[in-house]
């Protein structure tokens, strides 16, 4: 069908542009040797992420146990949760997920180590570490100097192996001066960098040092001694990344398509899709995509008010499909469950968004 028939709100997915994305992602993890572990934080579908894999990408990061489940149930079988795994009922579902599945975890407190250790061995599995730094975000990870007695650890214990270390520089993308974002960038990686160091000092190897985010990663890719990036946003972009200058607008794969469901005064209408469609996390409102003179002002629930100007107040007519850009696309997409993927305007896949939702 046509992208036009598809009732509202919806998520349509420009096929072209995302393997564009995707593609390009693979060539710089390529031109820079390092290993590329695509995030499937933003699509959440087991299908994209299998493309990425089809595409260059080594295996995948998640950031929750349940995601790892719906990924491996898919076939999926080299996952990386980039986040810490705390309490026995997780770390026992993690163990049945490393009974088949290369399995790895984000580690940054001693008692998490003894936890995993115990329950891995209990099971008869192993399951890879990596340390996690805090390289300037100061939301989990460790300092440098603690880096040395957590990978000891690791080394000691049943039922674990030290895969690496991870520093995640999230905070250095969020500037809008390109300048900040690498001299951020470099602090961060110098930081990462410093923790392998000390490990490597205590006489233990540390294979991989995975880093990046779709903002920065164009920077920490490049640094001597990265051996492998997890950017996730990078496979539909969204206006963030614009107003960062990391991508053009065109690059934007993913659009929310929704309905204008009132028109009852000239400067005034009302879509279909409000808050529940966009989720605004970083509370700004999402872009109209090549409609001048419309302006998403305020959401409730299920309305988005729009302020229509000049022209486009004889143009805009209730009933019409219009298309918008969200500034910070990975929670918009956990908002449905199902995303159409369009070429030529035609819907050639409907695909479920399976890891949706999942917090635990």
């Amino acid at each position: 069908m046509d992208k036009l028939e598809i009732d509202t709100p919806a998520l349509i997915v420009d096929l072209d542009v995302m393997m564009k994305n995707i593609r390009e992602m693979a060539k710089l993890a390529k031109e820079r040797g390092v290993k590329l572990r695509a995030h499937i934080k933003t699509h959440k579908v087991p299908e994209i992420a299998k493309i990425q894999l089809e595409e260059g990408s080594r295996g995948i990061c998640v950031q929750k146990v349940g995601e790892a489940e719906v990924m491996a149930d898919h076939g999926i079988n080299d996952i990386f949760i980039t986040n810490e795994v705390v309490g026995t009922p997780k770390i026992e579902r993690l163990a049945r997920l490393a009974e088949k599945n290369k399995m790895y975890v984000a580690v940054d407190h001693p008692e998490n180590i003894k936890s995993l250790s115990e329950i891995m061995k209990e099971n008869g599995v192993e399951l890879g570490i990596y340390i996690d730094v805090d390289c300037g975000m100061h939301r989990t990870g460790i300092p440098p100097e603690k880096a040395p007695e957590l990978a000891s650890l690791v080394t000691r214990s049943d039922g674990l192996f030290l895969a690496g270390v991870m520093g995640y520089e999230g905070h250095a993308g969020a500037p809008i001066r390109r300048e900040e974002r690498e001299r951020l960038t470099d602090e961060a990686m110098k930081t990462t960098m410093e923790a392998v160091r000390l490990i490597n000092k205590e006489g233990i190897e540390v294979k991989e040092v995975s880093v990046g985010s779709t903002p920065t990663v164009w920077y920490s890719s490049s640094y001597e001694g990265v051996t492998e990036i997890q950017p996730g946003t990078y496979v539909f972009n969204d206006y963030y990344l614009v107003e960062r200058g990391v991508v053009q607008i065109e690059r934007c794969a993913l659009h929310v398509l929704a309905t204008v469901m009132s028109r009852a005064a000239p400067d005034r209408g009302v879509i279909d899709a409000g808050s529940k469609a966009f989720q605004l996390d970083m509370n700004r409102y999402p872009i109209t995509v090549d409609i001048q003179g419309v302006e998403v002002i305020k959401f409730s629930e299920e309305h988005g008010w729009l302020k229509i100007t000049g022209e486009a107040q004889n143009k805009i007519k209730l009933g019409d499909k219009l298309e918008f850009i969200p500034y910070h696309v990975c929670t918009c997409v956990n908002q449905f469950d199902t995303m159409y993927i369009v070429k030529n305007n035609k819907v050639q896949h409907e695909y479920q968004i399976k890891a949706r939702g999942k917090m635990v």
